[in-house]
């Protein structure tokens, strides 16, 4: 594919140009519409977020308690599931909990 350098643009195609003014037509477009500039706050409190942090380091990733108590019925064959229960569980995981 040739392409031919001296071809020149149509003055309405052309890229546009800054006004003499120093605005852009874009700026002159944001003042007649009244865009206003963005402002973010964040109300969480950095203290009380570190303090839950640090509170949930601290507990145990394993309950052993329930563990011991799941197993002892699982081996007894005392620990029975509903299919509901268990569509329940599985629904609950892959769409967060439902009440």
């Amino acid at each position: 594919m040739k392409i031919d350098a001296s071809l020149a643009f149509p003055e309405n195609v052309g890229p546009q140009r800054v006004g003499t003014s120093g605005t852009s037509p874009t700026q002159n477009q944001a003042d007649t519409v009244g865009l206003t500039s963005d402002e973010v706050q964040f109300s969480v409190d950095g203290d009380k977020v570190q303090q839950l942090t640090t509170e949930l380091a601290s507990l145990p990733d394993v309950r052993q308690e329930n563990v011991a108590t799941l197993s002892q019925a699982i081996e007894q064959g005392s620990y029975t599931v509903t299919d509901a229960q268990i569509a329940q569980a599985m629904s609950s995981e892959l769409l967060g909990k439902v009440s």
